[in-house]
């Protein structure tokens, strides 16, 4: 079983024959340009209608934005890095206590997407945590290194409330009352992948992260600040979303561009790796509770002409986590299932 991780310590020379993706779906990273206009916003602004409407400008058109001074203090985020490095760098027969191939397991370490579904593999190892609420997840996180549950907590508590901030302007850069969002989404999960991508042989030939969207609500992602992977897709192009120092990553989930009824995108993206150096990332999740309806916002539909339908059928998050997870990674945008016919 430990040969599934990839983080061994030990370099490859050429790709391992099981993470070789068929030519047609490779990354081709000779066609990717630098994304130079992606928004980069600044949320201690105080001139809230210009942050509003920055960020609807951001949803409608990238589905991706970047935040700075974002509130979460620099120190707990270098913390959170530093005991992630620390927790990939330990040996293998400790690392292998967390090991699991298990898609509903609430704490696990695991490799690729889907081990038990996919043909070819992806180019990463991950830890995957439940983090709210967090009395009830924490005893299984790891215990070594010895920081670990302490460090996590602290950051993911502030994640938190940046992420309701962040949804608070886009209710109203929908439009919307500020609350609106949080009161559909219930009591909203908040999972973390703290991502761990190797240097890899030959990267032209595979992924650490093939495209995909959010099954989520909202993502809010933590860059490497010295390598680049992170890839969005926009109008059929590929682009490198560059790291800005001291700045998150956010993007629309899926069930942001239901409720949002198709005006925000959840937009394709992918991680892709480098011969070089490791790179690490760490990705935070809100989710909708299970027993969330998620619905087209009827503000944005009711009051408009004919044209102006809801896009996609009512349903529970629950219904759309298990249809997601059951699928491979890079079908059809999962929401395709819940369009109203």
């Amino acid at each position: 079983m430990a040969a599934k991780l990839i983080s061994t310590g030990i370099r490859h020379t050429t790709l391992p024959v099981n993470y070789v993706r068929p030519i047609s779906d490779r990354p081709r990273l000779s066609e990717v340009s630098e994304l130079k206009d992606f928004p980069l916003i600044d949320l201690s602004s105080t001139d809230r209608s210009r942050l509003v409407q920055q960020i609807h400008q951001a949803c409608a058109r990238f589905g991706f934005f970047q935040v700075i001074n974002h509130g979460v203090s620099k120190q707990i985020i270098d913390e959170m890095v530093s005991v992630a490095n620390e927790f990939f760098s330990m040996s293998m027969e400790e690392k292998m206590k967390l090991y699991s191939d298990d898609p509903t397991k609430t704490t696990r370490l695991s490799t690729s997407f889907n081990v038990k579904k996919e043909e070819v593999n992806n180019w990463r190892d991950y830890l995957r945590l439940h983090c709210y609420p967090i009395h009830k997840y924490v005893h299984e996180w790891p215990s070594n290194p010895p920081s670990f549950k302490e460090r996590v907590s602290k950051y993911i508590k502030e994640v938190r409330e940046l992420g309701f901030n962040i949804e608070e302007l886009i209710s109203e850069s929908l439009g919307l009352e500020k609350d609106y969002i949080k009161k559909v989404l219930g009591e909203q999960g908040q999972h973390m992948a703290v991502n761990y991508y190797p240097p890899c042989p030959e990267p032209e030939l595979t992924y650490g992260l093939p495209a995909h969207t959010d099954p989520n609500a909202l993502t809010i992602l933590l860059q490497d600040t010295a390598v680049c992977g992170l890839q969005i897709l926009i109008d059929g192009q590929w682009f490198a979303v560059n790291p800005h120092p001291d700045a998150f990553v956010i993007n629309i989930g899926d069930q942001l561009q239901a409720l949002s009824n198709g005006v925000y995108k959840s937009v394709w993206h992918r991680a892709v790796t480098n011969t070089e150096m490791p790179r690490l990332s760490v990705a935070s999740f809100l989710c909708p509770s299970d027993c969330a309806i998620m619905s087209p916002a009827k503000p944005l539909w009711e009051a408009k002409d004919d044209e102006s339908k809801p896009i996609y059928r009512d349903f529970t998050y629950a219904e759309y986590y298990k249809k997601f997870w059951s699928r491979n990674l890079d079908q059809e945008h999962c929401l395709e299932n819940f369009r109203n016919h």
